[in-house]
């Protein structure tokens, strides 16, 4: 793993290069979610094998939120992406838990991150 991070908004330029601004691992949410507001997790990693990436989003209770994060790779090597998360799937305040899968046809599903995402809400 060599980066796994929550920030306000990220870009690609044409070079490739991904740019993250405003990082954090707490937010503020209004109680009603309205204008929805968008937060982006990045990760970039080594994959030995061809495989698939995915993320899983745990609310306070535990409760995973489902979402369409996946990415399949093809090749070995580096790789990187950016996720969007709408901050109306944050319904609730508390400890939210963000995991990276690593799952492949030949093995069982591999943790390669977890992060905790503080939410608040006024």
């Amino acid at each position: 793993m060599l980066a796994f991070l929550l920030c306000d908004s990220a870009s690609t330029g044409t070079d490739g290069k991904v740019n993250l601004h405003g990082l954090f691992d707490r937010i503020v949410v209004p109680r009603d979610p309205v204008p929805r507001k968008i937060i982006f997790v990045f990760y970039k990693i080594e994959a030995e094998q061809p495989c698939t990436l995915c993320l899983r989003v745990l609310d306070p209770r535990g409760a995973e939120i489902p979402g369409p994060w996946r990415d399949s790779i093809e090749q070995p090597g580096l790789m990187q992406t950016v996720w969007s998360l709408a901050t109306d799937l944050l319904g609730q305040a508390g400890a939210y838990a963000l995991e990276l899968w690593q799952e492949s046809d030949d093995s069982k599903p591999v943790s390669l991150a977890t992060m905790r995402l503080i939410v608040d809400q006024k």
